[in-house]
C-alpha cells in the first residue's frame, strides 16, 4: 500500500495538504518538471506527492538528483 503522504522519492513525509479544502499548501506555489514527474516509479504516480526539497533539489541539479535517485531507489 502507498502512502500518499510519503514523497516517492526520499520517502520522507511532504507535507502536502493540497487535499484539504481552502487549503493554503505550499505544492499551490511551486511547479513540478514534468521530467521530474516522469521519473516516479509507475506504481506511486497520481498517489504520492513530491516533497518540496526533492522538487528543489532537482531543479537545482537534475542531473545530482537523478544519479542519487537512482543509485538510492533502483
Amino acid at each position: 500500500m502507498i502512502n500518499p503522504k510519503l514523497c516517492p522519492f526520499c520517502g520522507k513525509e511532504n507535507l502536502c495538504e493540497a487535499n484539504i479544502p481552502n487549503n493554503s499548501c505550499w505544492c499551490n506555489n511551486i511547479k513540478v518538471p514534468m521530467e521530474l514527474r516522469e521519473l516516479i516509479p509507475q506504481e506511486k504516480r497520481m498517489k504520492a506527492c513530491i516533497c518540496k526539497k526533492c522538487i528543489l533539489s532537482f531543479q537545482e541539479s537534475s542531473k545530482n538528483f537523478i544519479k542519487n535517485y537512482t543509485i538510492k531507489y533502483r
